[in-house]
């Protein structure tokens, strides 16, 4: 799947970059074009036309072009369809002049390709020239064009060179659009080659979960059935049992499910103002019966009032699950310690036990769904593997971070920063 999936990225991510290097090229390419023969029109355009003249030579023929900045050849055409004999003309031969002959009334000016030579032609700019007697060498001739000419030899050659360029550099650069594209369809799919591992080790891990109290559920089933006779006093210790691991079966479900729902942003906090330093003193408070029962001290340190806008569920959520975990892994005579300090715009809670701590290699996994890389992590204490994974969802849609910092057989430090303002 992700092959054919890589391969259509490729494909596509190259087409896109593709076109935007080939429409870069013609803007480049038409911009130059339209510049440069902007110019030379402007040269052609600002010729001014005497209304009234009289010519009696070739070598009287005078047209007022002004000042240009590049040589214009002029060709004055007979209503025969003969260029009359002057300085100019002689330069082209007959059948070139048939390429130059002018077609019709045309203002704008075009470029007329003769003989491997290139010209930028503007014919009859006033139409008033049609009414021209010019007389040469004791002939009358009435001229019906007067042609100009520009020698564009050079732009055009310019040009042609500037159109190898860019198709080799568009080759070039197709090659490195494909090349690019395979890099960013490879970049892509990183992320979602790792969501979907991800998802697959979630899907196993939590088949994996379910399946255990359910064996041990079918197990104990089987064996009431197999004694019918037995009061419920006798199997007291087997419903027990089967009541046990559908509490814990209950609880990993919901956990899923929140977790499923958190990734599929389908759950959303209730804010609301809050007081956190209520919070955790009813939180503390739910967890001291199961503190004495160790044996642990349980110990507060809070700042009143600290006030903020949250979800007050998820707080006691939150709290509880990271409260649990200290008296969970802190043998009987420990302490745990709860502190929850105001700073200028976030609170900031530090839960300190004197439990068993967690291994170097696992602390950065610690946060990992079903992770059990450590002793904290296992399956007999009936954790579920997913409390710190919920627990750090929680604070970080509070916009808020957490971190854990243990050592081994001495203890854990967690810390949570969560912010006040709105």
């Amino acid at each position: 799947m992700f092959n054919r999936i890589h391969r259509q990225l490729t494909i596509r991510n190259a087409a896109i970059l593709s076109v935007i290097l080939i429409g870069l090229n013609l803007f480049v390419y038409f911009t130059m074009k339209e510049m440069l023969f902007e110019q030379i029109d402007r040269s052609i355009n600002q010729i001014d036309y005497r209304r009234e003249f009289t010519i009696v030579s070739s070598k009287n023929i005078m047209l007022d072009i002004g000042e240009t900045d590049r040589p214009i050849i002029k060709l004055l055409w007979s209503e025969d369809g003969r260029v009359l004999p002057m300085p100019g003309s002689s330069m082209f031969s007959e059948a070139q002049l048939k390429q130059l002959e002018p077609a019709g009334f045309s203002v704008e000016p075009r470029t007329v390709k003769v003989d491997g030579q290139y010209f930028r032609v503007k014919n009859n700019m006033y139409p008033i020239l049609n009414n021209l007697l010019v007389g040469i060498d004791g002939n009358i001739y009435n001229v019906t064009k007067i042609q100009l000419l520009i020698n564009v030899s050079a732009e055009i050659g310019m040009l042609k060179r500037l159109k190898f360029i860019m198709l080799m550099g568009g080759a070039l650069g197709i090659i490195v659009a494909i090349a690019a594209g395979y890099y960013l369809a490879n970049r892509a799919l990183i992320p979602i080659r790792k969501s979907m591992e991800r998802q697959q080790q979630f899907v196993s891990d939590a088949s994996h979960e379910l399946r255990t109290p359910l064996s041990v559920i079918q197990a104990n089933t089987e064996l009431l059935l197999r004694h019918p006779e037995h009061t419920i006093e006798q199997d007291s210790g087997t419903i027990s049992t089967v009541l046990q691991e559908t509490r814990r079966m209950s609880k990993l479900v919901g956990s899923l499910l929140m977790l499923a729902r958190s990734d599929s942003n389908q759950l959303e906090l209730e804010r609301r103002p809050v007081l956190l330093d209520l919070i955790v003193r009813e939180s503390v408070g739910k967890m001291q019966m199961l503190a004495d029962h160790k044996h642990i001290v349980l110990q507060t340190d809070v700042d009143t009032p600290i006030s903020m806008y949250a979800d007050e569920e998820r707080l006691h959520q939150l709290l509880i699950i990271v409260l649990d975990n200290a008296i969970k892994y802190t043998p009987e005579g420990g302490v745990v310690r709860v502190t929850c300090r105001k700073l200028a715009h976030s609170a900031q809670l530090e839960i300190e036990d004197t439990g068993i701590g967690i291994e170097p290699d696992g602390l950065p996994h610690v946060f990992d769904r079903f992770y059990r890389g450590d002793k904290s992590r296992s399956r007999h204490d009936g954790g579920t593997g997913l409390g710190l994974a919920i627990a750090k969802w929680i604070v970080e849609r509070h916009v808020g971070k957490i971190r854990i910092e243990s050592k081994l057989m001495i203890g854990t430090q967690v810390y949570i920063t969560l912010p006040m303002q709105r």
